[in-house]
């Protein structure tokens, strides 16, 4: 029975650390970088992250005065979230907002903002189009906190169940005794 007492002390322990153990894509860098102004003509917006990502993770970019830039393309690659639009970006300011999930399932999600200041570009001011609204009512991903609350919730049922567990082997193995 000491055995098997062990055995079950010892799987609830590497479960309740292993939920820990799993790592999570975290933003390494961009292109633009956060702050950066841009004095070229800037056609995608590059997010490099320090693990896999998987399908359904996007790129949300907006003017400073809240316009929705379409983008033409997102492209998720080994650790990368690529975004492209068809014509480089008129001068302003711009808001990235990113939502991804990890290769370990935790949706992550952040933002950053940089600016276009081209010499050459002409700043063009476009109306909102009906595609542009579409992208504006798609369903929002949850959030990181919800994920690492799932998380840290089964930790706490485990240690709880390991607690309850040795307790009940400690009255058993006492009782047994006598």
């Amino acid at each position: 029975m000491k055995h098997i007492f062990t055995a079950a002390i010892t799987v609830l322990l590497v479960m309740s650390l292993s939920t820990s153990a799993f790592a999570h894509s975290h933003l390494g860098g961009s292109n633009p970088a956060d702050g950066e102004v841009i004095t070229e003509p800037l056609n995608e917006i590059v997010l490099n992250f320090d693990g896999q990502i998987e399908q359904g993770s996007f790129i949300d970019v907006t003017t400073a005065s809240g316009q929705t830039i379409e983008l033409k393309e997102t492209i998720i690659g080994e650790g990368t979230l690529t975004g492209t639009v068809a014509e480089p970006l008129p001068n302003d300011e711009y808001k990235v907002n990113w939502s991804i999930i990890s290769k370990d399932g935790h949706p992550l999600e952040g933002n950053f903002s940089f600016t276009v200041n081209d010499p050459v570009s002409k700043t063009v001011e476009k109306e909102p189009s009906e595609t542009t609204n579409a992208v504006e009512e798609k369903t929002e991903a949850p959030s990181a906190e919800e994920g690492e609350k799932n998380s840290s919730s089964t930790t706490v049922i485990l240690v709880v169940l390991l607690v309850i567990l040795v307790a009940g082997g400690f009255f058993f193995l006492t009782r047994r005794k006598k």
